[in-house]
């Protein structure tokens, strides 16, 4: 991969209950009078990985489905001497390892929207232990919750892993070449448009309106979750149809020539109207 390479990688996954679908039927024909209709049916080309569903197929009970769209680069070189001067105790040989910047956006979609809301989830990124993690961000809720606030639907993400609303906090000048410039597929009907340059980093054209809060946390240097939720106060009205966003990033740490492998762990509660609280998990793979 060359400095200025972004690669792209997309995968998807069931985030399953337990509760089997012919007791969930049962659950649905005892509680609900008319049985209400998918609102989020497929169109097109399957999201990748994802079990292909029958537009006409109804899929009861509290699962969802989890799409991860993962973005790489190389880590410039100034980056890479500035993580590692953070710490006076990591000694690395840099000629026998390869660094990259990785950003995820994740989407969660509940099955039945019209029945069940997401209460809150934890996004755990698993890598083997020749991986290490150098940085990863966002640490601290408020710095999503300020971004959404904001007027503008562009996130930034500098090489250094900062996120901001405008490239003018972090930088100056604008990298907004449309050679750069390209459309990223993060779910079944929805793309978002993304500028990268090794320079300044990632401008995202994200709906503010559908990001989740979050908050991370190293659990180890091979590990680091984010516990996710939605918004609070709660949004009285939600879009039928769309997913639950939230976007994450990474500084790692890899043997040369070894291109990370990552497990995405997801490990959320639902609420329906009919089955209650509920937990759902799942993972994706890279």
């Amino acid at each position: 991969m060359a400095d200025d390479d972004v690669q792209i990688e997309s995968s998807a996954g069931e985030l399953t209950s337990g509760i089997q679908m012919s007791s969930a039927r049962m659950m649905k024909a005892a509680y609900l009078p008319t049985s209400m209709k998918r609102q989020d049916a497929e169109f097109g080309v399957p999201f990748f990985k994802t079990p292909p569903i029958h537009q006409d197929e109804e899929v009861p009970g509290p699962n969802a489905r989890v799409f991860v769209t993962k973005i790489s680069n190389v880590t410039p070189d100034h980056e890479i001497k500035r993580i590692l001067s953070l710490s006076a105790d990591r000694e690395v040989d840099i000629c026998n390892h390869d660094f990259y910047t990785l950003l995820f956006y994740v989407n969660i979609q509940l099955n039945e929207p019209s029945t069940t809301r997401f209460i809150n989830a934890t996004v755990s990124f698993v890598f083997s232990s020749e991986i290490k993690i150098l940085d990863y961000s966002p640490k601290e809720k408020e710095i999503i919750t300020k971004i959404s606030e904001t007027v503008g639907d562009s996130i930034f993400l500098s090489p250094a892993l900062a996120f901001s609303v405008s490239i003018q906090q972090c930088a100056e000048g604008n990298p907004d070449d449309p050679k750069n410039r390209f459309e990223v597929r993060v779910g079944p009907e929805e793309k978002i448009t993304i500028t990268y340059s090794k320079k300044y980093g990632y401008s995202l054209l994200v709906p503010k309106n559908e990001l989740l809060e979050y908050e991370g946390m190293r659990k180890s240097e091979h590990e680091v979750y984010w516990e996710i939720y939605p918004p609070m106060p709660p949004k009285d009205i939600e879009i039928m149809g769309k997913g639950k966003h939230a976007i994450f990033s990474l500084i790692v740490q890899a043997p040369r020539d070894s291109p990370p492998e990552i497990t995405v762990c997801i490990a959320g509660k639902v609420k329906g109207k009919i089955w209650g609280v509920v937990p759902v998990q799942g993972l994706v793979d890279f």
